[in-house]
């Protein structure tokens, strides 16, 4: 009996977790989403370990001092994309041809990068009044080198959906960042654990691209592939500038207005409710979506499932750091980090708003729309750059904070309209996608907060209150479920049906 339940349960994970041609692409789409979350959840799991000792280990200017180095690689980063592999993803012919062209434009764009960053490594230091920094974008340089050198053909990956190749892809880096960040913390207690873990990382991921898939690009470039794919990566490249000034742009303000050490606060206020975003399991719809772009049905349809579903994760989880997020600075961070708690709430808000646009993000790239993203993305944009100056000079880094939850709020609206439009859906019927798992949410959260005042301090009672959330939210989920046929476990079930048969 014992080994008949063992095969059986065998059988079904190998179902949910070996990928079949013959599959239908809704299958696919959901097996790819799994690998996904599974790689979202881990990733997240070392991440978090990894901020939670270093925490312990390091101070605030630490972190400070390495936010402004990536804040420099992520400037030229930006300005030297060229939107090649989001084309490859979205045309639907054999991408083989142009694979070795796309090698080349990232090798050489790879070695521009850290040839700049070398150069002008003491101007941006003195720019931003730290020294230190310089050092430590020269030896950063080199592992931008390094991930130009990834193999080019990792693109399979997303676009055949073959996300479990993406998982020990990408998760073999994250770990090998947080064994040697955390080995050089205990030995050297400095930045330079935050630099030598991300050059591992690179490396590691670097060897496992050419382990996973084994192509060897060929020093051939054609000119005539590369026009084409600029002519669709050309949109992306200004979503991408955009983006970047949006992602950044209140970091960079913090780290000139109040300096490395703000900067670190605000930094790891971002980190708690970065496990949020789920933009990378937003990107397994994107392929799914290139597939079915011309059928307006099929593509409403799976937008509001999705919608659903990520409505249903991340507004609980939400709400839950809300209510939390002071006990855990104080009994996992430290008491010295405590100036984050605001900012970190507030940063919650919005990562929540904006990775609901990016969930319609996707679907405009899919379907060949990147506009649609510069369009909205630049109001974000424009809002943060009228209101960061004057904030942060009057609030800190809380200021920085306010200032990108109004922006993601109403930039987020921006791109749930134009989606509707796009798929020829009203507003009434997206609302009752969400509105439910709002509600619950918002009660979950409330009841938490209370039980929470109840208890005393301490790790068992912190623990319990996450629990107990847990516990409510499914309650209140399965009691909106059958008082007003939500439908949620049901779309739960049909997602987990898709993995198994």
């Amino acid at each position: 009996m014992i080994g008949i339940v063992k095969t059986s349960m065998f059988n079904t994970a190998k179902k949910i977790f070996t990928f079949d041609s013959s599959e239908s692409l809704s299958k696919k789409t959901a097996k790819g989403s799994l690998w996904l979350l599974i790689f979202r959840i881990s990733d997240q799991i070392f991440r978090l370990v990894k901020t939670i000792i270093l925490a312990r280990l390091l101070v605030p200017s630490d972190f400070g001092l390495f936010g402004v180095t990536l804040l420099a690689v992520s400037l030229v980063d930006t300005f030297s994309q060229s939107g090649f592999l989001q084309a490859l993803v979205h045309k639907k012919d054999d991408i083989r041809p142009y694979l070795d062209t796309s090698f080349i434009v990232q090798l050489f764009r790879g070695a521009a990068i850290a040839l700049m960053l070398f150069i002008f490594a003491p101007f941006i230091a003195s720019f931003f009044g730290a020294k230190e920094v310089t050092a430590i974008l020269r030896v950063i340089s080199i592992g931008i080198f390094i991930q130009s050198l990834n193999n080019i053909a990792v693109i399979y990956f997303s676009k055949e959906l073959e996300f479990q190749k993406y998982f020990v892809f990408q998760i073999s880096g994250t770990l090998a960042d947080l064994f040697v960040s955390v080995l050089f913390a205990v030995i050297f207690r400095n930045v330079w654990a935050l630099v030598f873990g991300f050059l591992a990382g690179t490396t590691l991921r670097c060897v496992v691209s050419y382990m996973v898939y084994f192509y060897v690009p060929r020093f051939r470039f054609d000119f005539e592939k590369a026009k084409e794919l600029f002519g669709y990566g050309k949109w992306v490249f200004g979503s991408n500038i955009v983006g970047f000034f949006v992602t950044q742009i209140d970091s960079f303000f913090v780290a000139k207005l109040s300096g490395v050490t703000s900067l670190g606060f605000y930094q790891m206020a971002y980190k708690i409710p970065s496990i949020l975003g789920l933009e990378i399991l937003a990107g397994a719809t994107f392929p799914a979506y290139s597939k079915i772009q011309d059928d307006t049905q099929r593509l409403r349809d799976a937008y509001l499932k999705i919608i659903k579903l990520f409505s249903f994760i991340l507004m609980p989880v939400a709400g839950g750091i809300f209510v939390v997020a002071a006990d855990f600075v104080k009994l996992v961070l430290g008491a010295e980090w405590l100036p984050a708690v605001w900012p970190m709430r507030l940063l919650t808000l919005a990562t929540l708003a904006w990775t609901i646009a990016v969930v319609s993000d996707y679907m405009f790239l899919a379907i060949g729309k990147p506009n649609i993203q510069v369009r909205w993305t630049s109001v974000k944009l424009l809002i943060m750059l009228a209101l960061l100056y004057p904030f942060i000079s009057m609030y800190g880094f809380l200021g920085a904070a306010i200032v990108v939850f109004i922006g993601s709020l109403l930039a987020t609206f921006g791109f749930v309209f134009e989606a509707l439009r796009i798929i020829k859906c009203n507003l009434i019927k997206f609302s009752s996608n969400i509105i439910f798992s709002f509600l619950d949410a918002l009660v979950m959260s409330i009841l938490v907060y209370l039980l929470r005042r109840c208890l005393p301090d301490g790790i068992v009672s912190f623990l319990l209150v996450i629990f107990s959330g847990i516990i409510i939210y499914f309650i209140l989920t399965y009691a909106t479920d059958k008082l007003f046929k939500n439908k949620m476990f049901p779309l739960l079930k049909e997602s987990m049906g898709l993995l198994i048969k």
